[in-house]
Formats: C-alpha cells, sequence, structure tokens
C-alpha cells in the first residue's frame, strides 16, 4: 500500500517530540534536529499526527507544524534522505 509522507518542522528542537515520533512512527527520517519525516498509512491526516506529537489540540506543549509532502522535491543532500523517500513511498 502506497504510503503518505509528512514532514515535521519543530520551532526549536525539542526531545519530547522525539520521543512521540520515535514511539508512535515506524523508521522516521532525523534529518535535522528540528525537521522529521515520516510515512504515515493514507487515512492519517496532518491533524492526526499534529496531536499525536502534542503540537497541537488540549495537550499541546510542544511547537511546529506537520506538512503533508506531495512527492515534488529536489536538492543536493545526503544519499540517506532519497533513499529514505524512495523506500518510504513504497513501503
Amino acid at each position: 500500500m502506497a504510503r503518505k509522507i509528512f514532514a515535521v518542522v519543530l520551532d526549536e528542537p525539542q526531545p519530547k517530540v522525539e520521543e512521540r515520533i520515535e514511539k508512535n512512527y515506524a523508521r522516521p527520517h532525523r534529518y535535522t534536529d528540528t525537521f522529521y519525516l515520516l510515512a504515515v498509512d493514507q487515512h492519517v491526516s496532518t491533524d492526526d499526527a499534529a496531536i499525536k506529537l502534542g503540537i497541537k489540540g488540549t495537550n499541546r506543549d510542544a511547537t511546529g507544524v506537520v506538512f503533508k509532502l506531495n512527492a515534488a522535491y529536489s536538492g543536493f543532500t545526503h544519499k540517506d534522505l532519497w533513499e529514505w523517500l524512495s523506500d518510504a513511498a513504497v513501503a
């Protein structure tokens, strides 16, 4: 089944959010200490992820934003990012 990819961008490094990412998502990609990529099932919304990570909702205790990527990206960076994106798209 094809998956969606979300980008999580935090306002500053937030260890509690990183712990939640590691606990709730299989094989997340930590690009920097404020930028993560998540592969999620098709039914998961950005709101769902933001609430689960604590950056939205009544239990919010962190700041940041969740974006849904549309499979359009370009640039030059570490090979592991491109490999992760390729693997996540077909997982």
